[in-house]
């Protein structure tokens, strides 16, 4: 039994995959327009509606293509199907079934209504977005027709243009996680709107924009009820919005249906309800010939064609307006170069008079070398203070903010938001089997690696690391500077000062021992020739004391200063090199521009492919 159920088990997916990846059996005729079509899909898939795409590769399959026509109403739903009703009846035949369970139906679930051929009454209410009403309508069969019947949505409307699709009306299907509504596309070949109310002006500039676009009447018209018992001529042309008397035509067809002498009322009713070039415009182009393309399906194509161009043009009209609007002004850059050689100006001024105060104040007298002998805990928390607060403060923050002028003015490349990397779609070897514990978390999953490499060591010197590596640090950092000199010059100081009072207190106690040793031992020695070995002892380590302490502090202050001037100057050409060279426009994206070729040439494939076909 195991084994004869694993082989039907077998049997049954190898069916289901053959099925799935069949080979469509597509008419030779129509072979380079499917495959125009379908290299269009692949490499034009951004400038394409792929519903509709989809719906025109259907159309290929076969000589005799369902043509999919939308009917879309207001909010009164019963009036769209009674539309609906007059156009598909026979006046010939007696009321039927599917006439009267069509106007009784309910629009209470807010799903759109299939109307489809079918032999025999039948209705399908399984699906969730769409119920399918199957009726015997000799208009639907003998023009293999497919007729949508659905209110008019916001949600129609094309993304960011506000112009209504209603070549792809949205139905509307509700997402599981948070309840809400997100429409489904449901690509027709022609749209049939039926204007009510406030929305008739509103459906008016909507088509006059679409014919702008390549969308003609003979794909998208509209019509509105009217009250009036005599409208235009059946002869006049289909315009962009019909008036038409929906009472008038069902009464037309009641009349005929009565007697075959009404025949002349019916004809005289029929055309003034305006419904005759409605019924015309509903089968036109739906005509099947052998080894010609339906209009319907050529006219859907001709469309994606002409769309996918204007999406390619607006496309390399948007980036031309993105490198135009990058390229900064030359007076921006006279006002930024204004601005920075007053900062410079500003730093300098700063710098010199900031340190003079600096090593004139009380704090740097307390750096004697005569007391550094109950100062000399203190001399790295006098230092520090002096860079701390004395050493460009108000110039570092002015950097900063004339860094934001620049960035705001466009001369600064533009940072990625995500720092994270995107998965290549490579196999991980280090990922975990299904069934296997999860890994503990580590910081390097929420941290990028290069993070941790972002800041420089303090201990590296600010300006050879941005002669080293120009792209990764282009201008040297104030705070960098000060955080180098507080990591590199204070410690040696603090050292020195430990070392030279050692040796001065180690070298006078010698000295001292040493005279007191000779006034010992040697009796004929005075404690005047023995205090002179100490006073010498003494004077010799105090003197070299105050000599290499002061010296040391000189280099100090030189180093100090001429730091600043070079970090000053460094910023300065740093960041006019930036206001010369940035802003000049946007780097040209080579794989978007080779991406736009790529649909161009798709694009001309497919029109070279429906021009080779007959109409």
């Amino acid at each position: 039994y195991r084994a004869a159920a694993s082989a039907q088990r077998r049997a049954s997916t190898i069916a289901s995959v053959t099925a799935v990846n069949a080979k469509k059996d597509i008419p030779q005729a129509f072979q380079p327009l499917y495959e125009a079509l379908t290299t269009l899909q692949r490499e034009a898939a951004v400038y394409s509606n792929l519903s509709q795409v989809q719906l025109a590769l259907r159309g290929l399959e076969s000589e005799n293509a369902i043509t999919r026509i939308a009917v879309l109403g207001g909010p009164d739903g019963r009036k769209t199907r009674r539309l609906v009703k007059a156009l598909l009846a026979d006046p010939l035949l007696p009321e039927q079934d599917w006439e009267k369970h069509l106007l009784s139906l309910e629009d209470s679930d807010g799903r759109a209504l299939l109307l489809r051929y079918g032999e025999q009454l039948a209705i399908d209410q399984s699906h969730p977005l769409v119920r399918t009403l199957s009726l015997p309508s000799l208009t639907l069969q003998s023009h293999n027709l497919e007729i949508l019947i659905q209110a008019a949505s916001p949600h129609s409307e094309e993304e960011g243009s506000g112009t209504p699709m209603y070549l792809t009306p949205g139905l509307e299907s509700q997402t599981s996680a948070t309840g809400r509504f997100a429409p489904v596309m449901y690509p027709v070949h022609k749209a049939l709107i039926l204007a009510q109310g406030g929305g008739i002006t509103q459906t008016l500039l909507a088509l006059r924009t679409m014919e702008s676009s390549g969308i003609g009447e003979d794909m998208i018209t509209a019509v509105v009820d009217t009250p009036w018992n005599e409208l235009s001529s059946a002869e006049a042309p289909l315009g962009p919005v019909n008036p038409i008397n929906l009472q008038r035509a069902e009464e037309a067809i009641a009349t005929f249906r009565k007697s075959l002498d009404n025949s002349f009322n019916y004809e005289h009713a029929w055309f003034e309800s305006g419904m005759p070039k409605l019924s015309t415009w509903l089968t036109e182009g739906t005509e099947a010939l052998p080894l010609i393309l339906k209009p319907t399906v050529r006219r859907l194509i001709e469309t994606l064609a002409i769309h996918a161009e204007h999406a390619l043009e607006q496309e390399e009209s948007n980036q031309l307006q993105k490198q135009a609007s990058s390229v900064v002004p030359t007076s921006t850059r006279e006002t930024l170069n204004h601005y920075l050689s007053n900062w410079a100006e500003t730093a300098h001024t700063e710098l010199r008079d900031g340190l003079d105060i600096a090593f004139n104040g009380k704090q740097w007298r307390k750096t004697a070398w005569w007391k550094l002998f109950w100062r000399i805990d203190d001399i790295s928390y006098i230092f520090s203070d002096i860079l701390r607060q004395s050493w460009l403060l108000n110039a570092d923050r002015g950097i900063l903010y004339l860094a934001g002028r620049i960035e705001q003015a466009g001369l600064l490349p533009s940072r990625p938001t995500n720092p994270y990397q995107i998965s290549s779609g490579r196999p991980n070897p280090q990922a975990r089997a299904f069934d296997s514990s999860p890994q503990n978390p580590r910081l390097s999953d929420l941290i990028p690696p290069t993070a941790f490499a972002a800041a420089p060591s303090p201990t590296t010197h600010p300006l050879s690391l941005a002669e080293e590596n120009t792209q990764t640090h282009p201008i040297p950092s104030i705070a960098h500077m000060r955080s180098y000199l507080l990591a590199t010059s204070i410690p040696p100081m603090q050292s020195l000062a430990n070392r030279l009072l050692l040796h001065c207190l180690s070298t006078t106690f010698l000295t001292s021992s040493l005279s007191a040793l000779m006034y010992i031992s040697i009796s004929t020695t005075s404690a005047y020739e023995a205090g002179g070995i100490a006073a010498v002892g003494l004077v010799f380590s105090l003197r070299r004391l105050q000599k290499k302490w002061e010296e040391a502090r000189g280099r100090w202050i030189i180093l100090v200063r001429e730091e600043g001037r070079r970090v000053l100057r460094k910023v300065e050409d740093g960041w006019r090199g930036v206001v010369r060279d940035g802003g000049m426009g946007l780097e040209e994206d080579v794989a978007a521009t080779e991406e736009r070729e790529k649909a161009r040439r798709a694009v001309g494939r497919l029109r070279d492919a429906v021009g080779e076909m007959g109409r």
